[in-house]
């Protein structure tokens, strides 16, 4: 027979005869804590968990049908509404599978993928907005356009993943070709002299391509957020006014159990995926394909060597991507944005990183374009490259950030549900914790196979792989199927498949089940509300709710609200800011590009304040460092930082890659002229000089 606490509750409190067998005398805690005296002297409002089961019999007193209904319009269908607006891919069934298990089954992973990549993102977008003074914005057909069109196509470069297998010899070769064909200016596609071929032009045409294929959507995304925001504020006020109440309390909790599937659904207007993918996918080989191929022709080559000023020796390394079949079959591999692809890093960051540390940073920050180097020193990239497979510790930032917003969230969740009587761990805030726990196990154990586990170089095993090597090679003549499938996979192939796959599947449904069982009642039952999971409960409580007022129930709602809306605003503030001062990069039409970037600038400007914090705890941090380990701490800072301010640089020429006017900071002579260091081709002295613009002093 199925339990009715209502009348449960009205038998025990008003029967004539004491249920002195079904009164609970253990210790109570939590609200009932300062009035534990009185409870002492009342344990008629108290019901112990045995004699709940025989009074009010075993099962679950599911809700009626209005109350699951409420639920349903509350928080089912805004959710269902938020996962539609998720940025899967058309016409790719189970890709879209695998990503909304990844994204609702390992959310603190998933989360922290993509806000480095909007990371990468935005500082794409400052480097741009970097390269002119603050007032300066030049016309569409500057160097500035160029450049913006450069880092554009790189910020979508690093949404697709490039192969797993590559010899350390091809990586160093794909970092170069990579910086030549954003980045060059001078490097001839074919032999013809028409321009309209050019590596130059052939940038700008996939730069409009991408743009007109990138995913709008916006307005949906954002109505559909309001939509969620406005069923919390319901649900907060109508809790409010009956706070202590069991229903309201577990409703609200809901909500902010899941008030983190926003905040990732909000990301993907910043780290957007293009409406065709694959389609995105083969311009991006296409054009790493014809740099190749110009770099391949033995007379483009030659001339493209002449031109930049270096010698033969310093493109050693093109001989490694003409002759290299890994080349020949792709460089990018899948689409990878938005957290679906497990250990994507991405090519951007690593190059990013050498501009900055080769001369940006530090040397020249704002208006860096006037740097007459400028383009021969980003497609040299620094002496002692990274590597595309650098891992950089920087990225700590946005783990950290993705553990607090999943953690923010859900801890209000957890404080409603774990101090709403009977207070202790039940089967709600249980569940809770349960989520969360294995959520940031697999955030631990994927970061973690990422640290130890490298991707295995072709033609080789990665450590872990060589013991077992052997075994797989006795047994492939016996079991040649299965195990040519076993033998092509990696390591890390593996753990996913039998080990990280299976584990965000069963939180998936974990999750799905805390849905379903708190929208109709599952947990509505002698144990669950009793709240025996910690050893705390093991009693519940016919207690009013002006009872739980009075017992200052308030003050736990009102921290687990505070916690869980502070985490989410500054979520939605962190994403609608990124989205607003990284647009001018994907902006369409170039006016609208160009007011967006003043728009941004003058936001930057007036916020800076704020943004200076970070800047302000670095340095705090690197004082305590030296401080307390006695280390020098180098000065300045490696990455590149935003100000309005121009620095006054010695090199007053802005000049093209195949420039070879080379003014030191030495080559100014004492009266200010430039006079000394000058080292200058005279058989192109003509070329030289065209391509010099003076900027004034």
């Amino acid at each position: 027979m199925a339990p009715n606490f209502t009348e449960c509750s009205i038998k025990f409190l008003n029967s004539s005869v004491p249920y002195y067998n079904y009164t609970y005398n253990g210790s109570v805690s939590g609200i009932f804590k300062s009035n534990a005296l009185r409870i002492f002297n009342n344990r008629s409002v108290l019901i112990s968990v045995d004699g709940c089961r025989h009074l009010c019999h075993t099962g679950n007193d599911y809700y009626p049908w209005k109350d699951a209904a409420a639920t349903i319009t509350t928080w089912v269908l805004p959710v269902i509404g938020l996962l539609l607006q998720a940025p899967y891919e058309s016409n790719e069934f189970w890709r879209t599978f695998w990503a909304l298990v990844r994204w609702t089954g390992s959310p603190v992973a998933s989360l922290s993928y993509i806000l480095w990549n909007i990371k990468v993102t935005s500082k794409c977008a400052l480097i741009v907005d970097m390269a002119t003074t603050y007032e300066e914005i030049p016309g569409q057909n500057s160097q500035f356009a160029q450049i913006r069109d450069s880092f554009y196509i790189l910020s979508v470069m690093n949404q697709y993943s490039m192969k797993q297998r590559m010899p350390a010899v091809t990586a160093e070769a794909a970092e170069k070709l990579i910086r030549t064909a954003l980045f060059s200016d001078s490097l001839q596609l074919t032999n013809s002299d028409d321009r309209t071929h050019s590596l130059v032009k052939r940038r700008c045409q996939l730069a409009n391509v991408i743009r007109r294929g990138r995913k709008k959507g916006v307005v949906p995304v954002f109505i559909t957020l309001m939509w969620f925001l406005f069923s919390l504020a319901i649900s907060i006020q109508a809790a409010w006014g009956q706070y202590g109440s069991n229903a309201e309390a577990h409703n609200m909790a809901l909500g902010f159990l899941l008030s983190w599937l926003p905040i990732l659904i909000l990301t993907s207007i910043v780290d957007r995926n293009p409406v065709a993918a694959n389609s995105i996918l083969l311009e991006l080989n296409c054009l790493l394909d014809d740099v190749r191929s110009a770099l391949s022709d033995p007379e483009l080559r030659t001339i493209y060597i002449r031109d930049t000023g270096g010698i033969q020796e310093d493109f050693a390394w093109i001989n490694n991507v003409i002759d290299e079949e890994f080349f020949r079959q792709g460089f990018f591999t899948q689409f990878a944005g938005q957290g679906r692809v497990r250990w994507h890093y991405g090519v951007a960051h690593p190059i990013l990183e050498g501009i900055e540390r080769t001369f940006m940073a530090e040397d020249w920050g704002r208006n860096w374009l006037r740097n007459a180097s400028a383009r021969t020193l980003m497609v040299k990239g620094p002496d002692r490259p990274a590597g595309l497979r650098h891992f950089d510790f920087r990225m700590i930032w946005q783990i950290m950030s993705s553990v607090c917003l999943v953690y923010g969230t859900v801890g209000g969740a957890f404080i409603l549900s774990y101090w709403t009587p009977t207070v202790g761990l039940g089967c709600r805030s249980g569940g809770y914790l349960i989520f969360v726990v294995v959520a940031l196990g697999i955030f631990a154990a994927e970061f973690l196979v990422w640290w130890l586990i490298e991707w295995a170089p072709e033609g080789h095993t990665s450590r872990m792989e060589s013991n077992r090597s052997r075994l797989i090679r006795a047994a492939k003549d016996k079991l040649s199927g299965p195990l040519d499938w076993w033998g092509s996979l990696t390591l890390r192939d593996r753990i996913e498949i039998f080990v990280l796959r299976p584990l965000e599947i069963g939180n998936f449904t974990w999750l799905v089940y805390i849905v379903i069982a708190q929208t109709f009642g599952f947990y509505q039952n002698c144990n669950c509300m009793a709240s025996i999971w910690g050893g705390q409960g093991g009693y519940l409580d016919f207690e009013t709710y002006d009872s739980y007022r009075q017992y200052g129930v308030k003050y736990y709602w009102g921290f687990g609200i505070a916690v869980s809306c502070a985490v989410m605003a500054i979520g939605f503030a962190f994403v609608v800011t990124e989205y607003c001062v990284q647009s001018h990069l994907s902006t369409e039409e170039y006016a609208n590009a160009v007011r967006g970037l003043m728009r941004t600038r003058r936001f930057k400007k007036y916020a800076h304040v704020f943004r200076d914090i970070p800047e302000h705890l670095i340095a705090f941090g690197k004082f305590c460092c030296h401080k307390i380990f006695g280390r020098h701490i180098r000065d300045g800072r490696r990455s590149l930082v935003w100000t309005w301010k121009t620095k006054s640089a010695s090199t007053p020429l802005a000049v093209n890659e195949n420039t070879r006017l080379h003014i030191s900071r030495e080559s100014r002579s004492e009266d200010g002229s430039f006079l000394d260091g000058i080292d200058i081709d005279d058989d192109d002295i003509d070329v030289a000089l065209q391509d010099i613009q003076l900027d004034p002093m």
